[in-house]
């Protein structure tokens, strides 16, 4: 009987000591794979994972930590006998080894001095943090780092990974080869899916696992069969088969994506996604990234469909029926002074969005592609921006907007402490183009003035004065122009001030700080006369609260507006006294009119000669983390009219079900009231757990005026410890964003969309549009990270 632990100066090697992805088909014990039913969870570790695998891996090792390697670390050795020699010891009977916090034990071990070898057998438990091996045979060489252990059983605690092999071997590489092994995310007495394979080789050192006649189980029936397949195992990146995605809808039928990830280097990779599509062919989709010190971060996509068969049958008479996609996104800034930007999109023609790209609604709603370059220099005193910026109209009955070709622009910056004067300066030279035959162009603006800010913990005021002044070279399109060098100028000045209250009180035994703040602004802005101005990039603004505090009524910088106006503003928070969250935000107010205003966007729109703005009003309630309620009305009191309003509710409950109700309303105003009707929208979108496993989700979007609906999406989710299964349908109309389908039209047809998405946890899934539609639609809805 060896009384103490007994020292050895031998090494063991790292079994499995880094094994980050499990192997079978497997039928396990729980009990001897440390595994705890939720019952026996401390509540403290019962987390959402927990809560749906009905309990969880508990490692008896966890936080333990290491002063220095393993390897360093003298044997402790404990065992019921001990038979010792010059050469060997043999151990018997509740055989313990310990080196630091790796423990190896078994029924009988025997260590050759003189080779640093040894084997273990009979009830075999090898565990280091994180790691649990089982088995029944054990072969080591801590000279050369080899080892063989065999009817093996393993736990990965923290990936939630178990796994069989017949046979684990680690050679004196490092490589770790298991032959006809297994894996499964799923709890020990649960076999949803599970994936086997005839020879896996794990290097841990690149993070790849490799894997040869690989089976992946269904409730032991094989759905899929790779001669070969590598993996990842770890969060590193690498070359490898993404998992497909199968769907199909009314603009092309079945379509299947197989996506083909490569990482060619640490700042640099490729993926690859042939996209079959049932009526229209393969569509060959590429993405390459690139993220570098000196070049920034750059992206190019593309894709290309030759002869598209249901393309050609819509369109007979296009000479050339191939689709294609092409796209350039970059940020970068070098030495924290030259920040560079493109954003540029080209297709084939105004239908490929539309027709092939499937992501979203959103994105199949676009009217336009940018393509836009930018480089800006960020000095200590000035911002100096150059741009060029184009569109490629993708809608027919939408007129191409101007070229900016260049646009550049400085802008004086220098940091001021309040109570100091603070200057103003900015120039902007802009030269616009057109592929019609329209007026073009040079413009040029600038203003000069300046500010003297005053900020005190009561409140604030502003005073700033400026001028402002505009000229242009024209060349004449269409329409013969009078003048081809206007030339406009205007004297601005402006007061802004306001005021900050607050007290304590109590709602709800809640205690809070109301504060109550009080906003004037008053503008003034001399009248020129721009008739004659052409209007290159300019619209003028939908009204809103924020509105009430801009120096302009327009976008651009086309029109010089004339002002002499005071805006009324009043704020009030409820924000908690001992967390400084806002639970409440109102704000109300008005803009009052002492002139008309004769600037507009087109010389025969009518004066605005109203003595006030309409009244805009903004709440924000946010009374819990679950809780969000949003909404904003405009009134006119001369009219008695609601122009515009909205309200959205979202609630997100403790079983994850999220709820948003929404309505909104919107009056056309001036012309387009003859020709546009007003709309009211209710949306309402729920993600809602049921029973076992079993969740529904649905989104529509209703239109009051036409009694129909817009848009709906509804959808079955399965959810388990092992997997996950979505079905999604999708019907809807395209329109334009912020528009409404005309019900008139009798061509009108709606758009459908099933979408199917299986995710087989742990080893990620197919079908990433589901979730991509689920998070556009549902508001608050979030993917598991698990």
């Amino acid at each position: 009987m060896i009384s103490a632990p007994a020292r050895f100066p031998l090494r063991l090697t790292p079994l499995l000591l880094c094994l980050t992805l499990p192997l079978s088909s497997l039928a396990q014990d729980s009990n001897l794979l440390d595994w705890s039913p939720i019952e026996a969870v401390p509540e403290e570790l019962q987390n959402d994972k927990c809560q749906i695998c009905k309990g969880r891996y508990m490692d008896p090792l966890a936080g333990s930590s290491r002063g220095h390697a393993l390897e360093e670390e003298d044997i402790e050795a404990s065992a019921t006998s001990a038979k010792m020699s010059a050469s060997e010891i043999l151990l018997s009977g509740g055989v313990i080894l310990k080196q630091g916090d790796r423990v190896l034990q078994g029924d009988q071990a025997t260590v050759d001095r003189m080779t640093n070898s040894g084997t273990l057998s009979g009830n075999i438990v090898i565990r280091e943090p994180g790691v649990l091996l089982r088995g029944e045979h054990a072969e080591f060489s801590s000279d050369s780092g080899e080892a063989v252990v065999t009817g093996s059983q393993f736990v990965l605690h923290q990936q939630h990974i178990r796994g069989k092999a017949e046979t684990l071997r680690r050679d004196g590489d490092g490589l770790i080869h298991i032959e006809n092994g297994g894996l499964s995310y799923c709890p020990p007495d649960n076999n949803d899916w599970a994936i086997s394979a005839d020879n896996i080789e794990l290097n841990l050192d690149t993070g790849v696992g490799t894997a040869r006649g690989t089976k992946i189980k269904v409730k032991d029936t094989t759905i899929f069969y790779f001669p070969w397949m590598n993996f990842p195992l770890d969060d590193r990146r690498k070359t490898g088969f993404l998992w497909p995605e199968i769907g199909s809808d009314s603009k092309g039928g079945l379509n299947i994506t197989a996506p083909f990830y490569l990482n060619l280097a640490a700042n640099y990779d490729a993926l690859y996604a042939p996209h079959y599509i049932e009526e229209r062919g393969l569509n060959n989709e590429l993405k390459l990234r690139y993220l570098g010190d000196y070049l920034g971060f750059w992206s190019l996509d593309g894709a290309f469909l030759g002869d598209d068969k249901r393309y050609q049958d819509e369109f007979p008479d296009e000479s050339n029926h191939d689709r294609w996609i092409g796209a350039v996104k970059h940020n970068g800034l070098l030495q924290q002074r030259w920040r560079s930007r493109v954003d540029y999109s080209k297709a084939s023609d105004g239908n490929y969005i539309k027709d092939l790209n499937g992501s979203s609604l959103d994105a199949k709603r676009q009217t336009a592609l940018l393509q836009r370059g930018s480089m800006d220099y960020l000095g200590d005193d000035w911002l100096v921006q150059m741009e060029v910026q184009q569109f490629q109209s993708l809608a027919d009955d939408i007129i191409n907007d101007y070229k900016k070709l260049p646009q550049v622009s400085g802008q004086y910056r220098g940091l001021h402490d309040p109570f100091g004067i603070k200057p103003i300066a900015f120039a902007q030279y802009s030269y616009f183009d057109t592929d019609l035959n329209r007026v073009t162009g040079e413009r040029i603006y600038g203003e000069v003035g300046m500010e003297y800010p005053m900020l005190w913990q009561q409140g604030f005021f502003t005073p700033r004065i400026k001028y402002r002044a505009l000229t242009y070279q024209l060349e004449a399109g269409a329409v013969p122009l009078d003048d081809k060098r206007p030339l406009s100028g205007s004297a601005l000045a402006s007061l802004d001030g306001g005021l900050f209250f607050e007290r304590a009180t109590r709602i709800a035994d809640k205690g809070l700080i109301q504060t109550l703040e009080p906003r004037l602004f008053y503008l003034y802005s001399e009248y020129d006369d721009q008739s004659n101005q052409p209007d290159f990039d300019t619209a003028e603004l939908t009204f809103t609260y924020n509105q009430l505090f801009r120096e302009t009524r327009f976008s651009g910088r086309d029109r010089l507006d004339d002002a002499n106006q005071v805006s009324v503003g009043l704020t009030t928070r409820f924000i908690g006294d001992d967390n400084g969250q806002e639970y409440m935000s109102a704000s109300i107010g008005q803009i009052f009119y002492f002139e008309d205003r004769n600037v507009r966007l087109r010389a025969i729109d009518p004066i605005l000669d109203k003595s006030g703005s309409e009244l805009a009003a903004e709440l924000t309630v946010t009374p819990n983390s679950r809780t969000d309620i949003r909404g904003n009305i405009v009134w006119d009191p001369y009219s008695g009219n609601v122009n515009s309003g909205s309200i959205q509710t979202n609630y997100i409950a403790d079983n994850r079900a999220v709820y948003n109700v929404g309505y909104t309303f919107r009056r056309p105003l001036g012309l387009l009231s003859a020709v546009q009707p007003i709309t009211e929208q209710v949306t309402l979108s729920a993600y809602q757990p049921l029973w076992s496993n079993w969740s529904v989700f649905a989104s529509v979007s209703y239109s009051i005026e036409a009694k129909t609906n817009i848009e709906d999406m509804f959808g079955v989710e399965y959810d388990s410890c092992c997997w996950t299964v979505r079905l999604l349908h999708l019907r809807y109309f395209d329109n334009i964003p912020g528009e409404f389908p005309d019900f008139s039209n009798p061509n009108l047809e709606r758009e459908q969309s099933t979408q199917v998405q299986f995710i087989f946890k742990g080893m990620a899934g197919f079908g990433s549009r589901v979730t991509d539609i689920l998070e556009e639609m549902i508001r608050g809805f979030k993917e598991r990270e698990y």
